[in-house]
């Protein structure tokens, strides 16, 4: 038996390094598909723990006895659902199914920040609100506490994805130089 023996100039090896964004790409389809592999990507991941998160802070938060925590809920289910929402979008694919001129990273992107924030004043006001109802109270504000990190992380990777998307910002260049 003869050994099979390759010459240099016979195989030849390309690698190319390409950096793709952390959301998984979705395949461009003309209507609605499950798509699953968003879920396993570190984006997916950190909608999943923002809902399991939302749900313990539902669940110790309620019923709400003090205005605070009126407040705290309210923060609470608006974004809830609204993460659900997004994740409705991703699972079924809809950014490719729906055919407008929106700029779904930047929309979520926003909407992800402007949760971060809120949640940020319904935790403080959430603490402030301790009265008779401490350790429930104490609980829904250390679990809210670790969603806003959690929509924190979510509003980095849309940042980091969106900035790569959009390489050139709309302010630089020569509209900002004045003509003399």
């Amino acid at each position: 038996m003869m050994a099979e023996t390759h010459t240099k100039s016979e195989v030849s090896t390309t690698t190319t390094t390409t950096t793709s964004p952390t959301y998984a790409s979705p395949q461009k389809s003309s209507g609605i598909s499950l798509c699953l592999e968003y879920f396993k990507t570190g984006p997916g991941i950190v909608k999943l723990v923002e809902l399991f998160l939302g749900i313990l802070c539902m669940a110790c938060a309620a019923p709400a006895w003090t205005k605070g925590t009126h407040w705290f809920l309210f923060v609470v289910v608006t974004a809830f659902v609204s993460t659900t929402l997004w994740c409705f979008i991703y699972l079924l694919n809809l950014k490719s199914a729906i055919n407008l001129p929106i700029d779904w990273l930047l929309t979520e992107l926003l909407n992800t920040a402007i949760t971060t924030l809120l949640y940020l004043i319904a935790v403080i006001v959430q603490f402030c609100s301790i009265a008779g109802y401490a350790e429930r109270n104490v609980a829904a504000g250390v679990f809210g506490v670790f969603n806003m990190i959690t929509y924190a992380i979510g509003s980095f990777y849309l940042y980091r994805d969106w900035k790569d998307s959009h390489p050139h910002s709309s302010f630089s260049g020569s509209v900002l130089k004045r003509n003399p």
